[in-house]
This record gives structure tokens, C-alpha cells and sequence, in this order.
């Protein structure tokens, strides 16, 4: 026991924040002023800086890593340290917080609850959920401490992060929506939606003095509510598109498609045992399959023949004089973007 109590009156010879915990990003030195030496010495690591406080009140900042002893050394740190130590004041009115200026790196986030907008396409609101990394670092030491430290011996990496969260999920929201952009076009669009949000983070974060420096959106994904919607637009888009693609099919082809049909199922039916029954229900199949399909053809036969009887009006107008080349292109193209 009484080799730890020789150890423990030794007089400080070093101040430093040595070996700094990864979940700390300030941190007030504990040791009693009262034990350190006339020829201590101040050491601050590369991605730190030291905050002498007197009384509650900045005396000093010290972010230049390097060595420094209190008997020789006179930058402005030193000097008002040592009047303080000099003046024979009660120690408990000084303090040294040391603080990490390097960036902390890879910060999670994510959205506790749906964020919801406008699908400006196809007008139905959206749920997605999102998820990402942030970094951040302090922008002004003094005036961080002072809006933040304050009295408090330590603040923790968690909770000034936390603090960011709560802030990012007031603004996430407002960037999706007047971003414009539709559900199937926010994958593409990650880097652009994260810019604008880190910009909005840095113009609210004035002060706590903290500098958004990295902000992404890793993924992003729907509720089942919005994946069912989706799905729903899906197939009414494919519907569509197969009507599109009705026009660009020939009457020919579409025959000789119907036909072909027809012919697999007799094929089908020859391999097959015949029966009265059989061959009636093919029979009936290839009458209705033929009345469809010819049904068809006339449909895109109308449709061809009214496209080309409105290009040949025009055209007549334009070569009598009645309308203008200009007139005859603009209402040419519209006929042919119709189709």
C-alpha cells in the first residue's frame, strides 16, 4: 500500500491525453493542477487540440501538435498557463479539455420511419425508408466549448452524432420532395439527393459548430404498402406497352401468326386419340382463335388505314397551297407520334 500512495504524491510531469478512446471526442484532463511540475510538459497529439480554461472562461487554444515546456516554452498556451499557476488561485477554477479535430469517420444513420412524398409521375404517395453513413468534425473549437462542453467533463462520439440523426431526419424528407424525382429514378439519383442533404445539414448545424465533411445514401427501400402500388403500375405500364406495340405489327404477320396457331393445334390434336369430342373442341378452338385474330387485323388495318388517309389530307392541302411547309411538318409529326 505504501508504495501506491509514493506513486500516487509524485508531482505531473506530463500533460497529455494519451491513448484517446475511439468513443470520446472531448475529454477533460482529471489530474490536480496543484501536483504538476515547474518544468511539466505539454504534449498534444496530431488530431488534437488543448482548451485551458480559467474560471469558466477560455484563456488558451493549442491545436499545433508538438511538446511544450512550461519553464521554457512562451507561446500563448504556456504563458497563460503558468500566470495561472503562478498566482496561487484555488485549482479547482482551471481545467484543460483536450478534443479531437480529425474528422470522425462512418457515422451510421437511418430513417426510423418511412419517409413520405408525392410521386410527381405518377401521383401516389411514397414510403421509402434509407439508410447511409455520415462524417463530421468540429468547425470552431472555442466556439463549440462554449455551446456546447461547457461544464461537462467528456462528450461521447454517440451523442453528437445522434444529434445529427435527429436533425437529418428533419430535412430528408423535404430533399426527396423537391427533388422531383419518381420512385423508379431515386437509385440512380443517390449521389445527387446526398449532396443536397449534406448541404441542408451544414446550413443547420451553425450552432453546435459542426462541419458535415462525408454524407451517403447506401440504400434505400419501399414498404409493402408502395411495393404493392408499384407492382400495380408495373403491369398496367406493360399493358401499355403491349397496345403500343400493336402498331408497329403488320396485318400480314398478324394473320399468318393466327394461322400458324391454328395449325399447332391440329398438329396437337392429330397425335392424340380422336374423339367426337375432341375434334368438335378443336374445331370450336380454331373457329374462335380465326374470328379473333381476324378481328384484330381489322382493328390495326382500321387504325393503318386512318393514320394514312390523315398523312395523305394533309399532304393534299400542303401541294394545293392551303396550308404552309411549316404547318404540313408540325401537323405531320403529330399524325405520326399518335402511332
Amino acid at each position: 500500500m505504501w508504495i501506491m500512495n509514493f506513486f500516487s504524491w509524485q508531482a505531473i510531469d506530463v500533460i497529455r491525453w494519451e491513448n484517446p478512446e475511439s468513443y470520446l471526442l472531448v475529454k477533460k484532463w482529471d489530474r490536480p493542477f496543484d501536483e504538476i511540475k515547474n518544468d511539466a510538459t505539454l504534449i498534444v497529439e496530431p488530431g488534437q487540440a488543448a482548451i485551458f480554461v480559467h474560471n469558466w472562461k477560455i484563456e488558451a487554444i493549442q491545436t499545433e501538435p508538438w511538446k511544450w515546456s512550461l519553464e521554457t516554452e512562451n507561446v500563448p498556451f504556456i504563458t497563460a498557463f503558468k500566470n495561472i499557476l503562478r498566482g496561487g488561485e484555488s485549482t479547482d477554477k482551471w481545467a484543460v479539455f483536450f478534443v479531437k479535430t480529425t474528422e470522425i469517420l462512418n457515422q451510421k444513420w437511418g430513417t426510423r420511419n418511412p419517409i413520405k412524398y408525392m410521386d410527381p409521375n405518377y401521383k401516389f404517395p411514397v414510403k421509402l425508408r434509407a439508410f447511409g453513413n455520415f462524417s463530421f468534425k468540429i468547425s470552431n473549437l472555442e466556439k463549440f466549448w462554449l455551446g456546447y462542453i461547457g461544464t461537462r467533463n467528456e462528450v461521447t462520439v454517440d451523442e453528437i452524432a445522434d444529434i445529427i440523426v435527429d436533425r437529418l431526419l428533419q430535412y430528408i424528407t423535404d430533399v426527396f420532395a423537391e427533388s422531383s424525382l419518381s420512385y423508379t429514378d431515386i437509385d440512380a439519383n443517390r449521389v445527387e439527393l446526398a449532396t443536397k442533404i449534406k448541404e441542408k445539414l451544414n446550413e443547420n448545424l451553425w450552432d453546435l459548430w459542426l462541419e458535415i465533411t462525408d454524407f451517403r445514401i447506401e440504400d434505400t427501400n419501399f414498404t409493402e404498402e408502395t411495393e404493392e402500388l408499384i407492382m400495380k403500375i408495373s403491369s398496367k405500364a406493360a399493358d401499355a406497352q403491349a397496345i403500343n406495340q400493336m402498331w408497329n405489327v403488320s396485318a400480314t404477320a398478324m394473320w399468318n401468326y393466327a394461322t400458324t396457331r391454328q395449325l399447332d393445334a391440329m398438329e396437337k390434336a392429330a397425335e392424340n386419340e380422336w374423339t367426337a369430342g375432341s375434334m368438335m373442341g378443336t374445331m370450336i378452338g380454331m373457329n374462335v382463335g380465326q374470328t379473333m385474330w381476324a378481328g384484330i387485323v381489322w382493328w390495326v388495318n382500321q387504325q393503318q388505314d386512318s393514320v394514312e388517309a390523315k398523312l395523305e389530307k394533309i399532304k393534299n392541302l400542303f401541294d394545293k397551297g392551303l396550308i404552309s411547309k411549316e404547318d404540313y411538318e408540325a401537323k405531320k409529326k403529330q399524325i405520326l407520334d399518335s402511332m
